[in-house]
């Protein structure tokens, strides 16, 4: 096969997966226009057009393609390159046609999800897990909606039966528990890297699935790790009636997620009395880490400072993961009112937004009011910005109306917008 051949049947063949019906085998019609393929096609020298037309001939010889030649120019300017025998197109190039391809993979999904379900009726001591009855749901989702765009995004029957052989090892949820994802694959597959690179393989795959079917919870093999961190003289009481957490220093306190999902609620300390008011529970988010140690340590600052007000202070760390996204609910929950402190720009402004729609999930109508994010803030420090991107820029139109309604904002924006440029954090004084 010649290099342009090639070139024209891989168009063809990436052409056929990412056109292909989800659920169905077949493409009707498959066709490249050469003024798109191959649009340098007058500027290149003689050699370069005569073997690019010689390729396409050939082809058409062999009865994979049908040419249509610009009028007036036949044997010069090819219009359209049509594939007429896909199955031959896929033989030509030496891959397995994925229309048997997917058949096959789909006839193992089924065979596997009748073995787990003949296994689970014939121990019925041991009851089947939640993870286990997902596990085979998904198999038999897959067994009739497998198709040959999922074999083009790579999964083939190896990566296949892989997926197979972790699915039956999430048939038994607690044997989840302390095993690291690079230590199951290497328990799965004898290599400690296959099992991150299957789950990015099949991540389309089973976001298809997750549209129609509850799919079972894999999350523990992202290697992600939520985390955020909290300060102020607070008591953290978690869920079930277990001991409460009283950080009577105010002290930093990492949280990860596992942490974060089991708190019921926040409060101050000073929240001795019976009853008491929720009015005084003041909660400050800070975007960025160096604001958050100099805002958040203990013992710095005073009585007098204007930072005394609020009994806790929570890091961001940009947009919210899921651990800080759990103390925005809690500390909603828990009725505290909410200041937020951030960049002087778009994405700090967006960051601030997110924060108020977490908020919101969980109390309706709370409002999050921003400090030293205001137009004063900015002209304070205009001298130290920095200029912001086109991209940057463009984020502005991702602020909806309830943000653009907090006071200070709008101001805030127009100043960026006229001056193109975004004050960090990190230069604002806030005692």
């Amino acid at each position: 096969m010649t290099g342009w051949e090639k070139k024209i049947t891989d168009a063809l063949i990436d052409h056929y997966y990412s056109s292909v019906p989800v659920n169905k085998d077949d493409r009707s019609v498959l066709r490249l226009r050469s003024s798109i393929f191959f649009p340098e096609f007058e500027s290149v020298n003689s050699d370069e057009k005569i073997s690019y037309l010689e390729a396409a001939e050939s082809l058409e010889k062999k009865g994979i393609v049908k040419l249509n030649w610009v009028k007036w120019n036949r044997g010069e300017r090819i219009k359209t390159i049509t594939c007429v025998n896909i199955e031959k197109l896929f033989e030509e190039s030496g891959v397995p046609f994925p229309k048997l391809q997917a058949q096959k993979i789909r006839t193992l999904f089924g065979e596997k999800a009748k073995a787990l379900i003949e296994s689970a009726a014939n121990t019925p001591v041991k009851p089947q897990t939640d993870n286990g009855r997902k596990s085979i749901a998904l198999l038999e989702f897959f067994s009739l909606n497998f198709g040959p765009r999922d074999i083009g995004q790579g999964i083939d029957r190896r990566a296949a039966e892989e997926l197979i052989r972790l699915l039956e090892f999430a048939c038994e949820q607690d044997r989840f528990e302390k095993i690291t994802a690079r230590a199951l694959s290497i328990l799965l597959y004898r290599d400690s890297k296959r099992l991150e690179n299957l789950l990015a393989i099949c991540k389309p795959l089973l976001s298809k699935a997750a549209k129609y079917i509850s799919i079972p919870d894999l999350s523990f093999l992202e290697r992600s790790y939520p985390e955020t961190m909290i300060s102020g003289e607070i008591i953290i009481n978690y869920k079930g009636g277990r001991t409460s957490l009283v950080n009577s220093g105010g002290h930093i306190l990492g949280i990860p997620l596992e942490n974060a999902e089991e708190i019921e609620s926040i409060q101050p300390i000073s929240d001795k009395k019976e009853n008491i008011e929720l009015s005084g529970r003041t909660l400050l988010t800070i975007e960025n880490k160096e604001t958050f140690y100099a805002l958040g340590s203990p013992h710095r600052h005073g009585d007098n400072s204007a930072l005394s007000r609020f009994n806790c202070f929570l890091y961001i760390g940009g947009y919210s993961n899921r651990a800080a996204a759990s103390l925005i609910k809690t500390l909603a929950g828990s009725g505290f009112t909410f200041y937020h402190a951030g960049d002087l720009d778009p994405d700090g402004i967006l960051i601030l937004q997110q924060i108020l729609e977490i908020a919101n999930t969980v109390r309706p109508g709370i409002t999050v009011a921003p400090l030293r994010m205001d137009a004063t803030a900015f002209d304070q420090y205009r001298q130290w910005a920095r200029p912001l991107t086109g991209p940057m820029m463009a984020q502005l139109k991702k602020i909806d109306e309830t943000t653009m309604a907090i006071p200070g904002v709008p101001e805030l924006i127009q100043r960026i917008e006229e001056t193109g440029l975004g004050v960090e954090q990190e230069i604002v004084d806030y005692r």
